[in-house]
């Protein structure tokens, strides 16, 4: 049998009988490896043509690219809407998708608090069946930020869909001053969340962006100030996670504001094995490429046109 016949011999029984290489190489007699040797052969030759039937409305090359670019486990890119809320509600549904290829028995899941990630709970279906999961809420917020949008909220969600346990933080994002910090990190319901810190690996966290204009939901309900901004910016800040402000190398932005944040910092969220980044819209792009390049986040949701700007920079 000349090569070309027994090259497009071996690939019809791989390709349409389904056989194993092995099987193959025992019905023909020849080795395994010559088999594979055959098979990738066949493909480079054009005698076996592979073509992927990619559904319309997928960024399948975006997602690639992106991937490649900041040296990421993952992208997932959706369409971008005329209106915002449409966008993060597809945003959402992607993060939701996201999350249940991640997560594995035995995972801990941290999560911070956002309109975004709101979406993401709400595309989630009831249950998830995984084993020994834990939820771990990774930020303050309580009274500061509508119930809904709340990491207490959404991390008692979240728990439900795995039937799991959930470590929550019973404290505001922001407190008046570093003593009442170190007093909250006293008591011991407290102490126990900020202990599990430690056992996250997977964490899913909104980004909020400084400039153009402030995103983050502490600014819009009034308990970030303009002043408060203002020396953040001034602090050359582009964005935040989990209220804590980075700059555009995505290093975190030492202030006083820092010192009296309750949640998950920049340093530690460095740590964690995969971080979720779920965020869109345009005026996001730099605050997203700052954590990207930062190394804050490794699997990042966003909108189609956002993504072809961070492609871009």
């Amino acid at each position: 049998m000349n090569d070309n016949l027994l090259k497009v011999k071996v690939s019809k029984l791989y390709y349409q009988q389904n056989l194993s290489k092995v099987e193959i190489s025992k019905n023909l007699r020849i080795s395994r490896f010559k088999v594979a040797q055959i098979l990738e052969e066949a493909v480079e030759e054009g005698i076996v043509t592979i073509n992927i039937q990619e559904p319309e409305n997928t960024y399948i090359d975006l997602e690639n690219k992106l991937e490649e670019k900041f040296k990421i486990f993952r992208v997932s890119v959706v369409d971008t809407s005329s209106d915002y809320g449409i966008t993060k509600r597809n945003i959402g549904k992607a993060a939701a998708n996201c999350l249940k290829d991640i997560v594995y028995d035995g995972d801990t899941i941290g999560i911070a608090w956002g309109t975004t990630i709101y979406e993401m709970v709400n595309s989630l279906p009831a249950k998830i069946e995984r084993k020994d999961i834990s939820v771990v809420q990774l930020t303050g917020g309580l009274n500061q930020v509508e119930a809904r949008y709340n990491a207490i909220e959404l991390s008692s969600r979240l728990a439900k869909v795995f039937s799991c346990s959930c470590y929550q933080l019973y404290a505001p994002a922001i407190v008046d001053g570093v003593q009442t910090k170190s007093l909250l990190f006293e008591d011991s319901s407290i102490k126990r969340t900020l202990d599990m810190f430690g056992n996250v690996n997977i964490a899913i966290v909104g980004i909020g962006s400084v400039s153009p204009r402030p995103s983050t939901l502490l600014y819009r309900e009034g308990f970030l100030k303009e002043k408060d901004i203002k020396n953040i910016i001034g602090d050359c800040a582009v964005g935040d996670i989990n209220t804590y402000f980075y700059d555009i190398n995505g290093n975190t932005c030492k202030s006083d504001l820092e010192d009296r944040t309750v949640g998950m910092n920049i340093e530690q969220l460095k740590r964690i094995r995969y971080v979720i980044g779920v965020a869109g819209g345009g005026f996001k792009a730099n605050a997203i490429y700052a954590a990207l390049k930062g190394k804050i986040i490794n699997v990042l949701v966003t909108d189609h046109n956002t993504a072809e700007t961070l492609l871009e920079k």
